[in-house]
This record gives structure tokens, sequence and C-alpha cells, in this order.
């Protein structure tokens, strides 16, 4: 039989997937009896979940004892892409200068021009988007780096924003910054990340304004 521990962790990877995946949607209200049912587990596992995710900053408290779903608004998508910006700029530039050849196999993986007249899977390639990012920021070898990058719980936030700009837009511009590293230029790889993460944050940015002009 599992402990508590053990079905608090599965219930908290099942219940990540659901607020990552909109399953439990921004703001929802989380039902601790509800989801308990459903769950097949106790109040005690459940409460271990909900405190993990809460940690992760994907739930927040509502009122004195229950949780909600948080809501992540367009101002803080552009606070935790300014943070994107100085973490993954600074290791695509580190990672062009000591890659392996194991890690430079793995990155002409990633992306691959779609052939004549097929279209891109959104889902796959939102997935290999979140894979690409993290896997530069931990094999840049910087450990100081990637430890800021997990304690922001950026790659949660990449998971739950999802792609600001379409594929067709994107992918040339992943293209560019894997090839910059491969070419060992940490010059090229730095500038080609910074200005992939600054255009989607643009489009956050005339998304914020437009609204702002809505409302006055």
């Amino acid at each position: 039989m599992l402990k508590n521990d053990e079905l608090g962790i599965q219930a908290y990877r099942e219940l990540r997937k659901m607020i990552i995946h909109g399953k439990l949607a921004p703001g929802q209200k989380i039902i601790q009896e509800k989801l308990a049912a459903q769950m097949g587990i106790s109040r005690t596992p459940l409460r271990v979940a909900l405190h993990m995710l809460e940690a992760e900053n994907l739930i927040e408290p509502k009122n004195k004892t229950g949780f909600k779903v948080k809501t992540i608004d367009d101002k803080e998508i552009l606070e935790i892409f300014d943070c994107r910006i100085a973490l993954e700029s600074t290791a695509a530039g580190i990672l062009a200068k000591n890659y392996t050849p194991a890690e430079a196999a793995k990155l002409r993986r990633f992306f691959h021009p779609p052939e004549d007249g097929q279209e891109e899977d959104y889902e796959a390639y939102k997935k290999t988007d979140t894979q690409f990012h993290n896997f530069i920021v931990e094999k840049c070898k910087n450990n100081y780096l990637y430890k800021l990058f997990k304690q922001g719980n950026l790659i949660t936030y990449i998971e739950r924003i999802g792609l600001i700009r379409p594929p067709e837009e994107t992918l040339q511009d992943h293209l560019d910054i894997v090839e910059a590293i491969l070419d060992r230029d940490g010059e090229a790889a730095e500038k080609a990340m910074k200005s992939h993460l600054t255009k989607s944050r643009e489009v956050i940015e005339k998304k914020l304004m437009h609204a702002m002009n809505q409302n006055t």
C-alpha cells in the first residue's frame, strides 16, 4: 500500500497536468472533496499535492483553507519574459562554447522544416519548444544559472503560457539558435535567443497596451 507522501506525489503530478493543459482553468476553485473522490485518495495526500502545487506557484490560497488555480496576467507574462531573456540568452551563449557531441546531436533533432504541404503538429511543437528551451539552460553547465531558472519555475510558466507565436513564425528562430550554437558562435547564439524571446514579448506587450487603451 502506498504511503500518503507517495500518493501525494502521484496526485501532484496528475493535478499539475490538469492545470498545464487547462482542465483546471485559471481562477477555478479547487474543490478538495470532489478531487479526492475523483482521484480515489483521502484528503491527506491531496493536501500534500496541493502544497506542492502552491510551492510551484500553480495554485494560490483562496479564503482561509481553500485554493484556486493561479491566473497569470499579461503583466506577469512580461516579467517572466524579461527573466527568460536574461537567463536563456546567456545560457545559449555559454552552451555554444562548451557543448558535447551528444548535445550537438540532440540539438539537431529538435526542429526540422516541415515537408511541402505538411502542417506543423501544434501540440507536438509546443512540447518540443518547452524541451528545447529547458535543454539549453540545463546543458549550458552553469549551475547557478540553471538554479535560478528552476527556482523561478520558468519551465512551468513556459508550459502554462504555451506558444505566444505560431510555429510558422518561430521555427526559423529556433533553427537560427541551433545553427549559432553548433557554429560555436556564442555572441550569435545569445543574440538569436534574445531576438526570439523579445519578439514574443512584444506580442504580449502590444496586447497589454491595446487592453489599456480600450479601458481609457
